[in-house]
């Protein structure tokens, strides 16, 4: 690696994928610090950079016209050095595959939202698939959350695009990052409601019947009763099935998504998204496991000041998590190569715990309770 990037990562630590290169990415665009990792996501069976990786590479690189070495599909070792500020405007990235526009709107949206002015973004891939957050997981869960320390987001489904074919399309609307009290969310509160969205898109609307029907009644099995929406989603070129379960606590909500095998077995993605509800629901923590990890990289720019704090508030946050995972620790290390804070994870790996994200120096008793 060359002596002139100060940032050197190894792609292989902690949980070892993409997460890693997608967080990297949105700090060297916001901080201008360029960076250099190797053995790019090399706990993955298939190692090195696919085409979404490459996308989101190139996609930063345009935002920040910044030189690139290493981002061919393959490639396990990248160079990435940023030359100019994000500025706002309106881009259109196509993934050419149907890998993930959400982890690639992910990846984008902090820089975009740091950038002074409202931007517009059109992504083209894939929408809903395995081991990634689909677009409702985004627009139901993580939009509203992220919206609480200051970050506004409006997307919009244009197509769905389901594993292999994709040819789905996202909008987004980025606005300016604003100031918001500092976040609290050690507790969530009772649960109000939990709201079964069954969705399906080029596949009978009976999938989506029989995803909904199989899921209230698990959920009636463990005592909770819930409302249910069937929704038709629009697909060009794919086909598929997706059920996400919203608990709507006090203070917090919570997702907990599958996707049907082509529509084959629904009641396979019902039993499976019930069971990480209820999973929950038996603990006390205000985040999901992936909202845990989600939440780390906006309230650590929060923690840097990158958005002034309002007057004579400590830029802190607090959030409970039902479990403390490799995600987690691995964008915890990477956050604090690129910002001066200090994050503390409370808890054993794959236990309930803690995350506390505060600026360096900030004791813990003066954290904020409120929000």
């Amino acid at each position: 690696m060359p002596g002139d990037i100060a940032i050197v990562l190894d792609g292989s630590a902690g949980e070892g994928g993409g997460q890693i290169l997608r967080t990297a990415l949105a700090l060297s665009a916001i901080t201008g610090r360029a960076f250099a990792i190797h053995r790019i996501r090399a706990q993955r069976i298939k190692p090195g950079l696919r085409p979404q990786h490459r996308e989101a590479i190139l996609a930063m690189a345009r935002l920040c016209a910044a030189e690139v070495e290493g981002a061919e599909v393959g490639s396990n070792r990248l160079e990435f050095r940023p030359a100019a500020r994000v500025a706002p405007g309106e881009h259109v990235f196509d993934i050419g595959t149907a890998g993930s526009t959400p982890l690639l709107f992910q990846t984008l949206c902090w820089p975009l939202a740091l950038a002074g002015g409202p931007s517009q973004l059109t992504l083209r891939g894939g929408t809903h698939q395995q081991c990634s957050p689909t677009f409702h997981d985004l627009a139901l869960v993580w939009v509203p959350a992220v919206a609480r320390l200051g970050f506004r987001f409006d997307l919009a489904l244009q197509a769905a695009g389901f594993y292999p074919e994709g040819g789905g399309e996202i909008t987004a609307a980025v606005q300016p990052a604003h100031p918001m009290p500092p976040l609290d969310l050690r507790h969530r509160g009772t649960l109000e409601e939990v709201e079964v969205v069954a969705m399906v898109g080029g596949l009978p609307f009976a999938v989506a019947e029989r995803l909904a029907a199989r899921a209230l009644r698990k959920l009636r099995d463990i005592g909770i009763a819930a409302d249910a929406t069937r929704v038709p989603v629009p697909a060009r070129s794919s086909a598929g099935s997706h059920l996400l379960l919203v608990a709507s606590f006090e203070r917090t909500r919570a997702g907990f998504g599958a996707l049907g095998d082509g529509g084959l077995t629904p009641d396979r993605a019902a039993d499976e998204a019930v069971s990480a509800c209820a999973r929950f629901l038996e603990g006390g923590a205000a985040v999901d496991r992936y909202l845990g990890d989600q939440l780390l990289l906006p309230a650590a720019i929060l923690a840097a000041s990158l958005v002034p704090p309002p007057p004579g508030i400590l830029p802190t946050t607090r959030y409970t998590v039902s479990a403390v995972t490799k995600h987690l620790l691995t964008t915890a290390e990477v956050v604090k190569r690129f910002l001066d804070v200090e994050i503390a994870v409370l808890g054993r790996e794959e236990e309930e715990g803690e995350v506390r994200v505060q600026p360096p120096g900030a004791g813990v008793e003066v954290l904020s309770m409120g929000n």
